[in-house]
């Protein structure tokens, strides 16, 4: 990973969208990430294993090497390889003392990891990574710079649409889950709209306290170990604080008291807003956000309520705009028909919407079942995507950030 001063670093896995997309399997296929914004190099982390195809033995391959022309398209394989050691070897330039921890962190994720190809490469060959290694690779790039990603104070992500039922809830709890399941905790989830939400109702564990109780006891917190008795624990290692019961609408106000509180605690803070944008209570969120997330269903209504966020903050200016400016569009997929000339409207509309990235989530049963979200229970290709979009995010953290220096 090139880094620069401050530690952060940009997000290279958009890159091989289409190979990701056909190494996840056709059913979820349709999950990508696109961003305009320049790129640099990652640390990656080795692939998973876990699934090696089937290989002939060292005494067959051996045999068919030497089988003088019976296999030809091996013997190209053969033959490729060498050649592209003979000018790897050429090209690379000498690695100083400076460089050799990077350039030993690097190189597994670079090379074939799975099946044949790895086969191949045990017997001192070079084929090229095929498409499932170069998913595994962009991945592990992904989850090394949502591990890696250092910020000098807490930071805010504001996942938000106009339009209910189009995932913020479930997409705060899952982003809030990578990040934790990555960072090893450091994480929380607050619920942030002006009235009631389903944060408590989605997350894991009963919400025994939550944003009003918080909000009565502020002044009395001193320590983790208090702020504990009003958060909901998750498998992910995120927490959470919901609403438990009742209470009155929130005001800007409450929301920055909330959020200078757990920053305290902890460095990533994300915030589930809720559907009225011109609320006091949206307002103060938006003080308080560094990077702003719009998840979109592929129907009209949520479409339009995407775009009059947008139009929104351009209206109020300064940060809000920048918000904008730098948002991240999420296609979420529920199940239901998706018309082919919505979905074509919508690919107009994200194109020309003038915001930071676009990221699809394949459609996943357990976000669908509208009950408690549990991140282990995930599919592994939603849980993938859900990591990419999370490496999108920490890159625009980065960003924000290094700008705002």
């Amino acid at each position: 990973m090139a880094e620069n001063a401050n530690g952060s670093a940009g997000f290279r896995g958009a890159e091989r969208v289409q190979g990701y997309s056909e190494a996840i399997g056709a059913e979820d296929a349709d999950t990508s990430v696109s961003r305009p914004a320049a790129e640099t190099e990652l640390v990656p982390q080795m692939g998973d294993n876990a699934n090696n195809a089937q290989v002939p033995s060292s005494e067959q391959l051996l045999a068919r090497l030497s089988g003088g022309g019976e296999d030809e398209e091996l013997a190209m394989i053969v033959r490729g390889s060498q050649a592209a050691e003979r000018e790897e070897d050429a090209a690379a330039p000498a690695a100083g003392p400076g460089d050799l921890r990077l350039r030993n962190r690097e190189r597994p994720a670079d090379v074939p990891s799975l099946g044949w190809n790895k086969f191949l490469r045990t017997l001192g060959l070079k084929p090229k990574p095929n498409a499932a290694e170069l998913a595994a690779s962009d991945l592990g790039r992904a989850r090394s710079l949502i591990r890696l990603s250092t910020w000098p104070r807490s930071v805010g992500i504001l996942v938000a649409n106009p339009k209910g039922g189009v995932g913020k809830t479930p997409l705060s709890l899952l982003t809030a889950g990578v990040l934790a399941n990555i960072r090893g905790g450091g994480t929380i989830v607050l619920e942030v709209s002006d009235d009631p939400g389903a944060l408590a109702v989605r997350a894991e564990g009963p919400a025994v306290a939550g944003v009003a109780e918080l909000l009565r006891d502020m002044d009395e917190i001193r320590g983790a170990g208090q702020l504990a008795g009003y958060v909901a624990q998750q498998t992910s290692y995120a927490a959470v604080i919901g609403t438990a019961g009742d209470r009155e609408a929130l005001s800007g106000e409450d929301v920055k008291r909330m959020a200078a509180l757990t920053d305290t605690y902890y460095p990533v803070r994300v915030m589930d807003s809720g559907n009225q944008p011109s609320s006091d209570a949206f307002h103060g969120a938006l003080e308080v956000t560094d990077v702003l997330v719009i998840p979109v269903l592929d129907a009209l209504p949520e479409l339009n309520g995407a775009m009059q966020l947008l139009r929104h903050l351009h209206k109020l200016g300064g940060r809000a705009a920048d918000l904008a400016r730098s948002a991240i569009i999420v296609r979420m997929h529920d199940g239901r028909t998706e018309d082919p000339e919505v979905r074509s409207y919508a690919d107009q509309l994200v194109e020309t919407a003038g915001v930071g990235a676009v990221v699809h989530v394949p459609f996943d049963p357990h976000i669908a079942q509208r009950t408690t979200l549990s991140f282990g229970q995930l599919k592994p290709a939603t849980t993938a995507a859900i990591t990419q979009l999370t490496a999108v995010i920490v890159s625009q953290l980065n960003a924000a950030l290094r700008k705002a220096e």
